[in-house]
């Protein structure tokens, strides 16, 4: 946002947001429910009715008005840091009423024009006509919202014909029930199918903020991104609502565990039946990497032989005291008993008693001695066990290891020989756009196949526009999608495995994906949060800084609200950009990642409470990947950081590099997308 405009434009606030909720019947809403924060919705150029209307649904409150008053039209922007405040100022210049119980607001009554503002005893509407603007929660919603939070879901009447004929780089005022954007119009995709996604962004936020509408025979499915959260537009029964993610009372089911590290020996047994050059570069790393492993296990079962040796010296030379030590003392103890001998023939000869004496001290001495020689001998003899036990296993392992290492180096070496020279794809930076195609599986037990395929091109248009914003140069193309019936409600890691396996319905993907020449495969289906675990579960392709592998190029989304009893989780739309950019190498935030993507700067960056690109844990959400590049975009933020900083996370600069390789998983075969 413009540094003026942020000052000047904010919107109904965190009331007119925040009083809707369970309590938004006005039965338990405070004057003030939460404390300001800075919103950007806006009401303006409506009739004093329908901003009433929209404040009654957003607030709880009943409007009684003047049936003279109904049509004035509300020409300044209301707007502010909370709800009492956009009340205020719709009220400014009419004469109202306050009913309120208790401290809370519950009726609102305006009598007349060009008061102060203040209650009037001499009213200038007594007698008059007075219209009821009532909070009308359900509003013949669908069913499927009877669990979302009062107001949360509001119908909406899209101009859908209008937003189509405004032109590439024109402005439109978009009136929502959530508020009126400025959106710039900058895109548009059109499909074979006849379904079309309309692509703008807010104004006043720039391109990081952003509303996208698609529109087919599954009605419309469309987002909004504002900087104080995410709505969807969805068509159901007939109808289309937009929906309040933060205030629907539901949670996301979030990306914990969806990003799969598979290590180098699990890519051999995957079903991949095209050797080519990534596959050739895959076995050569997993010849390395099993040479690697074998010659550090044979260095470190060498390094313990030698401190075994070491310890089993000390213990033999302990061994050696005490032997030494134990003659001695026999010795000592012989030559006692015969000084006593002496001295009992000579009781009162002095020299004898000295000489018991003298050796009486020195089998004392040759005690103590041989005590600390034997604790010593003790340790060092446990010790020298011990590594020896120690040496034995290390040897089992490097042993094992060389063998695996052979057997690697034998598979790549025959490999190569029966490889001819491919396309060699460039290591560095690519400047130029990556087509990466893609396959997309899709169940129907509960989405339909109409809806699944709007879906699906829907979010790939996102997708799209995401790289794009974010300087990517890549884009998906969706060269086939098809249903299958594949379980719809079991773990993501068990379907994920299943689909890269080609096991049970999904047995013969391999080949489709061969047939049609897919990069990537994903199982597109709904959410199931009590058993699907996450909104995904992907092989995080480059992991650790691996090479190419066209075997990780698979994943599994949950899309949509739950279908099961945890009626209260849903994946939000940018679920199938974040779980695509798995596979290209990136992953989540530093906290929450395990290991590394493709380089150490393949991290996501958020602030919590402030934003999240798309691969972040935080929110509210940004349809934008990481990235120094874009430096104020990420809610007056810089949306990440560069190589060397300890914030690093340039996921931008990672796509790119990783962008070409993906795309070169499979030869191009596909030139219609076949969709089915």
């Amino acid at each position: 946002m413009k540094a003026t405009e942020y000052k000047k434009i904010r919107t109904l606030a965190t009331a007119i947001l925040a009083v809707v909720s369970a309590n938004a019947m006005a039965s338990q809403a405070p004057l003030i429910k939460e404390l300001p924060h800075n919103v950007y919705h806006v009401i303006q150029n409506k009739t004093l009715r329908d901003a009433a209307d929209q404040l009654a649904n957003r607030t709880g409150i009943t409007f009684k008005i003047n049936a003279d008053l109904e049509n004035d039209t509300i020409t300044h922007k209301i707007v502010g840091d909370d709800w009492n405040m956009g009340l205020h100022q719709l009220l400014a210049g009419y004469n109202h009423s306050i009913i309120a119980e208790s401290g809370i607001i519950k009726t609102v009554v305006i009598t007349g024009r060009n008061g102060s503002g203040l209650n009037k005893s001499a009213d200038n509407s007594l007698g008059a006509e007075m219209i009821v603007v009532a909070p009308d929660y359900a509003n013949n919603l669908p069913e499927r919202y009877k669990n979302f939070k009062p107001g949360s879901v509001m119908n909406v009447n899209l101009p859908m014909d209008q937003l189509a004929e405004v032109p590439i780089g024109k402005t439109f005022t978009l009136d929502l029930p959530i508020g009126q954007y400025n959106v710039v119009h900058d895109n548009a995709v059109e499909h074979a199918d006849g379904s079309s996604t309309w692509i703008g962004y807010l104004d006043d936020e720039g391109k990081g903020y952003r509303v996208y509408l698609s529109q087919g025979d599954a009605g419309v499915i469309g987002n909004v991104f504002t900087p104080d959260g995410a709505y969807n537009i969805e068509t159901v029964d007939g109808k289309t609502v937009v929906v309040d993610l933060d205030k629907s009372g539901l949670q996301t089911a979030g990306f914990e565990g969806d990003q799969q590290e598979a290590m180098a020996d699990e890519s051999v047994t995957m079903n991949d039946a095209v050797g080519n050059a990534n596959n050739l570069d895959s076995l050569r790393v997993a010849a390395e990497t099993a040479r690697a492993t074998a010659n550090a296990l044979t260095a470190e079962a060498n390094a313990v032989y030698q401190q075994y040796l070491s310890a089993k010296s000390q213990a033999d030379a302990g061994a050696q005291t005490v032997a030494s030590l134990s003659n001695a003392l026999n010795a000592a103890k012989t030559a006692l008993a015969n000084a006593k001998t002496a001295l009992s023939k000579d009781k009162k000869n002095s020299a004898l008693k000295a000489a018991v004496n003298s050796a009486q001290a020195n089998v004392n001495n040759l005690n103590g001695q041989l005590r600390q020689a034997n604790s010593t001998n003790k340790t060092a003899q446990s010790n020298a066990t011990q590594l020896k036990s120690s040496y034995d296993k290390k040897y089992a392992l490097a042993v094992a290891a060389e063998t695996k290492a052979k057997t690697a180096e034998a598979t790549y070496a025959a490999a190569s020989v029966q490889t001819t020279a491919n396309a060699t794809v460039s290591t560095t930076t690519s400047s130029s756009n990556a087509v990466v195609d893609l396959m997309v599986l899709y169940t129907t037990v509960n989405q339909t196949a109409t809806y699944a395929k709007q879906r699906i091109a829907y979010l790939v248009d996102v997708s799209n526009q995401s790289y794009k914003d974010s300087g990517i140069n890549m884009s998906l193309r969706l060269v086939h999608a098809r249903p299958t019936t594949y379980v719809e409600s079991n773990s993501n890691s068990q379907a994920l495995s299943d689909l890269a396996y080609d096991k049970g319905a999904f047995a013969g993907t391999a080949a489709l994906r061969n047939k049609y020449g897919a990069d990537l495969v994903m199982l597109f289906r709904p959410l199931y949060a009590k058993t699907a675990g996450s909104c995904g579960t992907t092989y995080v392709g480059f992991a650790n800084g691996g090479a190419a592998n066209a075997k990780f190029g698979f994943g599994t989304i949950g899309d949509g609200y739950s279908k099961d009893s945890m009626t209260n989780y849903y994946c939000g739309a940018n679920t199938f950009t974040h779980e695509i950019g798995h596979t290209l190498g990136n992953v989540h935030d530093r906290t929450y990642s395990s290991f590394q993507g493709k380089f150490s700067y393949s991290y996501a960056w958020g602030i919590s409470g402030k934003f999240g690109t798309v691969m972040s844990y935080y929110g509210p959400s940004v349809m934008l990947f990481a990235t120094p590049n874009l430096s104020t975009q990420c809610a007056g933020s810089a949306c990440g950081f560069a190589e060397g900083d300890t914030n690093s996370s340039d996921q931008t600069r990672t796509t790119n590099y990783t962008a070409p390789l993906v795309a070169n998983y499979r030869s191009t075969t596909t030139t219609v997308p076949v969709i089915q």
